[in-house]
């Protein structure tokens, strides 16, 4: 990035970055000197010079014929860097005032029907909505998991999930506790409040239901390669897996009760 460029992105404009690096140059220059050596009108050159000199970035005299002298770069860079922050934080401030509103409308909002499904076929969009369904969850997750395992980290969306009072409930196929992002992170689910079991077996499918009501499933079709996954909003749906899930759950184990006869019948 050149200086020019790095200056606007400390929140110059495009002409204070060049007047800025001109005043750079020399000890000092009166308005009209600046005008002409950044190829800017005399009165387009006042306004910039008190722009900069109120950003910190040049010292000017008294008077109608005062003259310009560039701030040392170190301490200008950090009265910009300061002014950013400062910046940052009323925008941080403004969010944060806004965002309670906001989310009250969007948890009202009534979907059209064409919102009402949503086919992903990308793994990362398939992750950033499993990602959004947690975080915007407000009871309950029911999940199957088997076989592909997409889970590629520590699924924080779903620590924060237990953390508010979400109840998540995970069933997995045995066959899944081997894949490394189950060995490296279900204690740790499971400490933060997951309850999971452990099917022995083959699970029919794999999906999860969010509050009851919304479904994510992926497809498997003959000929179709790929990930397709399909989010549904539809509580009859949601009842008939929810339906499935606590059959399966029934038929599975504690994780802890598995963990210990896995380890007695391998003699551990």
């Amino acid at each position: 990035m050149d200086s020019a460029a790095m200056l606007q992105h400390l929140g110059l404009t495009q002409t204070e970055a060049r007047v800025y690096l001109r005043v750079l140059e020399q000890p000092s220059l009166s308005a009209a000197e600046v005008a002409d050596l950044a190829g800017i009108s005399r009165s387009s050159a006042y306004v910039i010079l008190r722009s900069l000199a109120e950003k910190g970035l040049v010292d000017a005299g008294v008077g109608y014929n005062s003259r310009y002298q560039p701030a040392p770069p170190d301490r200008a860079l950090g009265q910009l860097l300061e002014r950013e922050r400062a910046v940052l934080e009323e925008r941080e401030r403004k969010v944060h005032d806004v965002l309670p509103e906001l989310s009250e409308l969007y948890a009202q909002r009534t979907p059209v029907d064409g919102e009402l499904v949503e086919i992903l076929r990308t793994p990362a969009v398939v992750a950033e909505r499993f990602d959004r369904l947690q975080n915007e969850v407000r009871e309950s997750i029911d999940i199957v998991v088997r076989g592909p395992i997409e889970i590629g980290g520590p699924n924080q969306a779903e620590i924060e999930a237990l953390r508010r009072g979400v109840r998540c409930r995970a069933i997995y196929a045995e066959s899944a506790l081997d894949h490394p992002a189950m060995t490296e992170n279900l204690d740790t689910w499971v400490t933060q409040g997951e309850e999971a079991r452990v099917f022995r077996g083959d699970l029919p499918m794999k999906f999860a239901v969010f509050d009851g009501h919304t479904v994510l499933m992926p497809l498997v079709a003959p000929g179709v390669s790929g990930v397709v996954v399909i989010i549904v909003r539809n509580a009859e749906l949601g009842a008939a897996l929810g339906y499935l899930f606590e059959t399966l759950w029934a038929g599975a184990v504690p994780v802890d009760e598995f963990a210990a006869t896995h380890a007695a019948a391998n003699g551990r």
